[in-house]
C-alpha cells in the first residue's frame, strides 16, 4: 500500500478484483484474518469467491455508500445478479436478484485482516 491509498481504496480494490482477478484480491488480504469471527486463510476466501461466482457468474456489487474511520471501513452495497446456485443459503431459481447488505472491514498495513457482514434476503431483480 502506498501513503496515498486508504484502507476504503484497499477495499475497493477487493470488491473490483475479486471476480475480475481473483489472485490480485488475494493479495490484499492478510496470510490469516477474520471473517465474521471465523480465522481464515486466503485459500478460504478463494473458496468462498469461486462458490458465489460459481452460483451467480454475473455478480454485480454496487457501493452505495462508504466510511472510512481510522483502519475501519463501512460500506452500504447493492448486489444484482442471477440466481443460478446456492448463494448465501438460498437455493437457485434461475431469475435474478438484487440484495443489500453492510459490510465493516478493517484494513492494517495495507492488508484486509478482519470481515463482518450483514446481506439482506434475496429479493426478485425483474
Amino acid at each position: 500500500m502506498t501513503d496515498t491509498e486508504s484502507p476504503a481504496a484497499v477495499v475497493q480494490a477487493l470488491i473490483a478484483g475479486r471476480n475480475a482477478d481473483i489472485e490480485t484480491s488475494l493479495r490484499l488480504i492478510a496470510p490469516e484474518s477474520l471473517d465474521q469471527g471465523e480465522r481464515v486463510t486466503r485459500e478460504d476466501w478463494r473458496r468462498k469467491w469461486e462458490q458465489t461466482r460459481a452460483a451467480c457468474p454475473d455478480m454485480e456489487v454496487i457501493t452505495e455508500h462508504s466510511v472510512e474511520n481510522g483502519e475501519w471501513v463501512a460500506h452500504r452495497y447493492t448486489i444484482r445478479g442471477t440466481h443460478t446456485g446456492d448463494i448465501f443459503g438460498a437455493a437457485p431459481t434461475g431469475k435474478p436478484f438484487v440484495t443489500g447488505g453492510i459490510d465493516m472491514v478493517r484494513v492494517v498495513d495495507g492488508l484486509l485482516v478482519e470481515h463482518w457482514a450483514y446481506a439482506a434476503p434475496l429479493r426478485n431483480g425483474d
